[in-house]
């Protein structure tokens, strides 16, 4: 068995922050109840704010695996070599960033750096 800790970091770097998204959505969905039938005077006042917080959750998980959907594409199409990528290491997508040196471009599958927008 080959453990390859490059595709552990590189999944690791892509897919944190939206599957962390997505946990904290669906861990919200499943603590609030937006259907419940409240009896008690407070529960008939807080019911829209639980509803509204339902729904925030509902959306902050669908864009938390829209996200995690679109960066698996990325990949997707940088294994198969059909994504032309400005990283000077390993061919991948860049993002580029402004920094306290100026502006620079950052590698989303190795995590290089270069100065300037390549």
């Amino acid at each position: 068995m080959d453990i390859n800790a490059t595709t552990i970091e590189r999944n690791f770097r892509l897919y944190t922050l939206p599957g962390l998204l997505a946990l904290l959505g669906g861990g919200v969905l499943l603590l609030i109840d937006s259907s419940a039938e409240s009896t008690g005077l407070f529960d008939q006042m807080i019911a829209p704010l639980k509803r509204g917080i339902f729904w925030m959750a509902a959306g902050l998980t669908l864009v938390g695996l829209a996200w995690a959907l679109y960066r698996a594409w990325l990949e997707f199409r940088w294994m198969q070599g059909q994504l032309l990528g400005g990283c000077a290491n390993c061919g991948g997508p860049v993002r580029h960033l402004d920094g306290r040196y100026g502006p620079y471009s950052k590698c989303l599958m190795c995590g290089g750096k270069r100065n300037g927008w390549h």
